[in-house]
Parts: structure tokens; sequence; C-alpha cells
């Protein structure tokens, strides 16, 4: 569950607002909270500072966003490099 927790919390921070962000990842605003939520309780520390309908993130937070953006795109990388090499394979048998 973690990397869809870091695509959600990506989506947050990038469209500035849970609403988007959950429109963008076709889930309800509660599923992205409460995925965040997880992941903050699981991490033991506060990743944003919630302000009725806006936040800033905490400095635990800006650090996880600088990481999750590297792992973010080491993964989709990683998926299409996969997929190239599969699509090679199947064309030499």
């Amino acid at each position: 569950m973690l990397l869809k927790q870091i695509d959600y919390f990506l989506a947050v921070v990038n469209a500035k607002s849970f609403t988007a962000a959950a429109r963008d990842c076709g889930v309800s605003q509660s599923a992205i909270s409460q995925q965040i939520g997880l992941l903050e309780k699981n991490l033991g520390v506060r990743l944003l500072e919630r302000h009725n309908r806006t936040f800033t993130l905490t400095e635990a937070g800006e650090y996880f966003y600088k990481e999750s953006t590297k792992i973010s795109r080491s993964v989709a990388k990683m998926m299409k490099e996969t997929e190239r090499i599969g699509k090679n394979e199947d064309q030499r048998r």
C-alpha cells in the first residue's frame, strides 16, 4: 500500500487540494484523507499541517515529498523499461 499512499500524497501536494487530488486519482476525498492519515500514522510524523480547507507541508513532509518524487519517477522508469524488455522477449519467441 505504501506506493499507492505515496501516489496519493504526491497528488495532494501537487494539486494543493485533497478534493482535486481525489478527483485526479479517481477516489473519494475521504479515501485520500484516510490513506494520508495512515501514512502519517505508520511514519509516526505529520507530513501536512491542516488549516481549514488548506494545508502546508511540515519539514518532514517537505523531505518526504522530495524523496517521494524521486521514487515515483524511478518506479515509472522501472515499469517502462520492464515493459520494453518484456516486449523484446516476446518478439524473439
